[in-house]
This record gives structure tokens, sequence and C-alpha cells, in this order.
């Protein structure tokens, strides 16, 4: 798995507290879907694979996870993923 990097929803939830979080709130959304990081990493050329499985921290919520391939730092990739899904976000209340 080390040409793989796991993407968590936790990851971009604007409601989660920073220790889990791994964008700044300004980025983050509310509630990030496994779909919304799979379309952005598809965008990025990531080849993203969705996983049904549950975060450690959030045992109790089978919200799943996406893989992608490892083109550059995890915490640069995140942040465009964040950046993107913030965006589509923003054309769809308009």
């Amino acid at each position: 798995m080390r040409d793989k990097i796991v993407l968590w929803p936790i990851y971009f939830d604007s409601h989660t507290p920073r220790k889990w979080r791994k964008v700044a709130k300004s980025i983050a959304v509310v509630n990030p879907t496994i779909d919304e990081i799979f379309k952005a990493a598809k965008k990025l050329g990531l080849n993203p694979i969705k996983v049904e499985k549950a975060h450690p921290a959030r045992w109790w919520r089978k919200e799943g996870c996406v893989l992608i391939e490892k083109k550059g730092k995890k915490a640069e990739i995140i942040k465009k993923i964040a950046e993107i899904i913030k965006e589509e976000r923003s054309k769809k209340k308009v």
C-alpha cells in the first residue's frame, strides 16, 4: 500500500475536530461523502477506488474511504481535493 493514499471523509468535515480533520475549516465542508471525494480524485487523475470501511475514530459510521494513487505529497493532494469539493458544492447552491 506504499503507492496508495487513504482518504477518509473525516479529513474534509468541518464539524470534525482539527485532531482528525486534515484541511483548514475554510475549505472543509459539512458531511462530505466518499462520492464527492471519489469525483474530486478522479478529476485530478488519481485513479480512485471506493472501499467500504469505517474510520478507526468513528468505527460506528460505515461511511467508507477512497484509495488513490500517490502522486505527490498527501497534504497537498488532500488540500486540492478539499478545494474541488468546496467548489463543486458552491456550484450546486447557485
